[in-house]
């Protein structure tokens, strides 16, 4: 008997997913100040620069701003539909993304950290493929990883209200969020060709745990 999402989310006590959070923020960092200046996973961001270059016929704007746009929700289609039978499924969907960020990882590092423009759009497509799988994978898990805005808006809404439990999970996953990027930003300035790896790093760490978490139920006395 394996553990669903939600079980596996209140056993880690957030880890899981604020890592994940982190790893969003990591890679955002990555694509948006070495992949053509496009988000990975801030859809709406990408959609208003894309407009930006619309109105101001700029089409170095719309060029990356349109393809991580397209690619993220390619992967968010595309992992509903490979595990839409397997409700209870999230490892197969951290790996798929795994994979995703270790190509990104090696594009990278064989480039010397300096993809050319073209290079450099293959790359942020595939970043941005593996944000929209992360969204479905956190749905999951009940979390917000790759887009803020409503988590920010649900903290601040309970600070008024005074509902402690919602506010602390959403300042977590703000918070994870931040420091991936920050630290990403630190190695891009000081170790540029290891800043790919932070994500890959801290997914690999939750996969592991939600492995862990599986198998320390099915050795339990229900399992």
């Amino acid at each position: 008997m394996t553990a669903a999402p939600h079980t596996l989310a209140r056993r880690w006590a957030g880890i899981v997913p604020a890592m994940l959070a982190a790893c969003a923020g990591a890679v955002d960092l990555l694509a948006l100040a070495g992949l053509g200046g496009a988000f990975a996973g801030v859809v709406t961001g990408n959609l208003v620069t894309a407009a930006y270059g619309v109105g101001t016929g700029n089409f170095r704007l719309i060029t990356p701003a349109g393809t991580a746009v397209a690619a993220f929700a390619v992967g968010v289609l595309a992992w509903a539909r490979l595990w839409h039978g397997r409700p209870q499924a999230v490892v197969g969907m951290l790996l798929a993304e795994l994979a995703l960020l270790v190509v990104v990882a090696v594009g990278w590092i064989v480039t010397g950290a300096h993809p050319g423009p073209l290079a450099a759009l293959i790359l942020l497509a595939v970043a941005a493929l593996a944000m929209g799988g992360q969204s479905v994978a956190a749905l999951r898990l009940q979390a917000s990883t790759t887009y803020m805005t409503g988590t920010l808006v649900s903290a601040l809404q309970d600070v008024v209200t005074g509902r402690a439990g919602p506010r602390r999970a959403a300042l977590r996953q703000l918070v994870a969020l931040v420091g991936g990027a920050t630290a990403a930003a630190v190695l891009l300035h000081f170790l540029a060709w290891a800043v790919p790896l932070l994500p890959v790093v801290l997914l690999t760490a939750c996969v592991g745990l939600v492995l862990g978490a599986r198998a320390s139920r099915t050795s339990g006395p229900d399992g």
